[in-house]
Order: structure tokens, then sequence, then C-alpha cells
């Protein structure tokens, strides 16, 4: 089945935009078929970006699996000194994610990319919302591949549903990384930092 973690750029295209509000900026998002949460940015990203952007990120940031942009977008636009970048492995997010870049007037580098160990690039924080339907096999993976792409006492933020694998996710990511913690829980959601 075609969903959101793939290259899934043959689905028809339907383009919609929307208007989002955060802190008191208005955004504007252009969303199609075939990629997550097209109609709105769905309460788990809003979420993350509520309980980061206001930390102390550092220099680097990666919004891994970018989608169309907004958790990225909404960051860079409240840190604009962080160099950040955005990748996602499915080509019309990536298309999506440059237009809305250029339409929300933010400087971020936007990348296709399958393995972001690729990148050759290292980050002071990396934001997550894993894709759920891809599997634990595949989001354990990202968490292992985000962990050796942070730079010392780097952090890696995501959020997850609690029905849908929060308190194993936590055991994984205890596993890979020093401190674990669970910064918010809202919703059913929790909010996790794990530091290198």
């Amino acid at each position: 089945m075609t969903h959101y973690y793939t290259d899934n750029s043959d689905l028809v295209s339907n383009r919609k935009q929307f208007d989002y509000y955060f802190g008191n900026e208005k955004f504007v998002f252009t969303t199609d078929n075939g990629v997550f949460s097209k109609g709105n940015v769905d309460y788990g990203s809003y979420l993350l970006i509520k309980n980061t952007y206001k930390r102390k990120l550092g220099k680097s940031l990666l919004d891994l699996g970018c989608g169309y942009g907004p958790i990225g977008i909404i960051i860079k636009r409240f840190n604009n000194d962080i160099k950040t970048y955005m990748v996602d492995v499915n080509s019309r997010a990536i298309e999506l994610a440059n237009l809305n870049c250029l339409n929300n007037k933010t400087d971020i580098n936007v990348y296709l990319c399958d393995d972001i160990l690729n990148l050759d690039l290292s980050f002071d924080s990396i934001l997550l919302n894993p894709p759920i339907r891809a599997g634990k096999k595949v989001i354990y993976d990202l968490y292992h591949k985000a962990y050796k792409c942070l730079n010392e006492e780097g952090s890696l933020y995501i959020v997850i549903a609690k029905k849908q694998g929060a308190l194993s996710s936590i055991n994984e990511l205890k596993n890979i990384f020093k401190n674990v913690y669970v910064l918010d829980k809202d919703g059913g959601y929790l909010v996790i930092q794990a530091s290198k």
C-alpha cells in the first residue's frame, strides 16, 4: 500500500493551501495527496513545536521526515540563527517543503534523502514526528541513525502517541542515548528528549 513514508509521486495531485497560526505568527502551507496530515498541522507536530521552539537547540537543526515542512519552517521562524535542514524520502513532500520554505520566507536546506547518514552532516538538534505506519523497525532505525548524526551533547526530540508505542520507544531510546526525558504529556501524546 502506498503511504506518505514512500516516494509516491505517481499519485494524482490535488494541491491545497491553508493558513496556520503559531505564537502570533502566520504561516501559509501548501499540501497535496500523498503527504502526512495534508489538511492541517497535526496535533503531535504542534506539541513537538510547542515544546522545542523556545529551547536552546544549538547552531544546527534537522527536521527528519519533514513532510511538507511545518515543523522545520515554524522552528526556523522563531530561531533564525539556527542553520536548519529538512529531509524526507517522499519527493512530493520535498517539492512542497521547498515551496513552503519560499512562501514562508525561511532559509532552509531541503533534501530528498532515504538515509541521513549519506548527508555527511552533524546536528545539535534533530526533530522527528516518527512515521508510525512504516513500523517499529523503520522508526528504531531512525533513532539509531539520528544518534550517529548528532553532535556531542546533542538531542533528538520526538513526539509519539502512547497508544502507538511511546513507552516501547522510550525503552529503545534508553538503549541508545545517555539521557531520555519526557518533556510533555498531552492528548495521549508524549514529547521526548533523548540526549547524546
